[in-house]
């Protein structure tokens, strides 16, 4: 599914639908790829390796740069990022190298000028028929405006510097006709500026999250999984028996049944229900040890256009706080050609925290959209304007804080397509 991406560090189930048949050979077109490229395609496919680039430049407009007070510090500025991949592709897998890279500057706040960059590796094999693996890995430079784990997270700080690193590991075993077996891993890192971990008391973040499901197909349009979650959080520095400081790790265990059904040939629904159990509920920052877990997604297309609508209810690690929260997240994420030149792309999450009872503070309620429309020039080229809006509500005695950012974009890319472009995506 193309929006599973926008939900999957949250673990969240996406909806599955069924394949689509198989193109009429004599009406493909050239830009199709032939069978079995894909990771796991059948044996005997040639191998094959390409390169991916991008690049992306642009005028714009970022309000509250630093979003550190209401009224923080606005500017204009130049706007650019760019990409390079070398995808390989076998009879068995597909492995893709990638590198990232952005510059901002400011005209009317030049000591915020900043840039990002970043090395990611993702990769699947199937070593059979009944056994499939994906894994990956990352590392970024960047600032908390643009680190995708603090946007899942729900965490909107001010503008830091972060260093992040990703890993996942997994594998599918299918074990029958209709029952498979899932393992999966991954681990998530991000430390901040020592300045900023000192004068503003952040507390580098990192966790792990092991998972194991077993799924059954039920008919032509249900299955069902039986899945197991434990989680492992960096909690904030305690003082250990020996003197020193120490870093802790509290457990937080998951446990759910999920039901996908497919409505039609083009929709579907997942629902997850399910309860997880923190037994360090107060180094944890939750107030409680039980807490429902699960949610519920929809998937839709139409024609060219995706569309997906989800709500999750979880407890979620909080970087930089040292803590985690019970959080609910709704959000939805729109996919919509217009014509065969223009895209439009729409992303929005609002997410309900739930302050511990008892607690002498509240946690402000976080919302985040963003929106592009993009106009192809070609096989290469394309034009777009974007936006993105931040929020972070009041909370107690602190007010709400917001900031926007606007740019019109020239970009171009291949063999992929030109892509998005300079402003942080959501």
């Amino acid at each position: 599914m193309v929006l599973a991406t926008v939900v999957s560090a949250q673990t969240l189930p996406v909806p599955t639908l069924p394949p689509e048949p198989p193109p009429d050979v004599e009406t493909a077109t050239p830009s199709q790829e032939p069978p079995g490229t894909e990771a796991g395609g059948a044996p005997g496919t040639v191998s094959a390796s390409h390169w991916e680039y991008g690049l992306s430049v642009g005028v714009g407009y970022d309000s509250n740069i630093s979003f550190r007070l209401p009224d923080g510090p606005s500017s204009r500025a130049i706007l650019s990022r760019g990409r390079l991949a070398r995808v390989f592709t076998g009879p068995n897998g597909r492995l893709r190298l990638a590198g990232t890279g952005s510059w901002n500057r400011y005209f009317e706040a030049s000591t915020l000028n900043r840039y990002n960059a970043g090395l990611s590796l993702d990769g699947s094999h199937r070593s059979s028929l009944d056994t499939a693996w994906q894994a990956g890995a990352s590392y970024d430079l960047g600032y908390s405006d643009s680190s995708q784990i603090l946007s899942d997270q729900g965490v909107l700080l001010p503008l830091v510097r972060t260093r992040t690193a990703t890993g996942r590991l997994g594998v599918t075993r299918r074990l029958g006709e209709r029952t498979s077996f899932r393992l999966h891993g991954r681990i998530s890192r991000v430390e901040f500026d020592q300045q900023d971990v000192g004068a503003r008391g952040l507390v580098d973040g990192q966790s792990l999250r092991g998972t194991a499901a077993l799924e059954r197909t039920l008919g032509q349009r249900d299955s069902a999984a039986i899945e197991y979650s434990l989680g492992a959080t960096l909690a904030r520095q305690a003082p250990t028996p020996g003197g020193g400081d120490g870093h802790p790790y509290y457990f937080t265990h998951y446990g759910s049944l999920q039901w996908n059904h497919v409505l039609s040939r083009r929709s579907a629904f997942v629902l997850e229900g399910g309860a997880s159990y923190t037994p360090e509920a107060e180094t944890a920052g939750v107030g409680r040890r039980v807490s429902f877990y699960g949610g519920a997604a929809y998937s839709r297309q139409v024609k060219r256009s995706d569309l997906m609508l989800f709500v999750r209810r979880e407890v979620t690690p909080a970087f930089g706080l040292g803590v985690s929260r019970i959080q609910t997240r709704f959000g939805l994420a729109a996919t919509i050609p217009m014509g065969r030149a223009w895209t439009l792309r729409i992303r929005g999450t609002h997410i309900v925290l739930e302050t511990p009872e008892g607690a002498a503070f509240t946690y402000g309620t976080p919302d985040e959209a963003s929106a592009s429309l993009s106009r192809s020039l070609g096989r290469h080229f394309a034009v777009s304007g974007e936006g993105r809006y931040r929020r972070r509500g009041a909370a107690g005695a602190i007010p709400a804080i917001d900031g926007y950012q606007v740019g019109i974009f020239l970009s171009l890319g291949g063999p992929s397509g030109p892509g998005s472009g300079g402003i942080p995506r959501l």
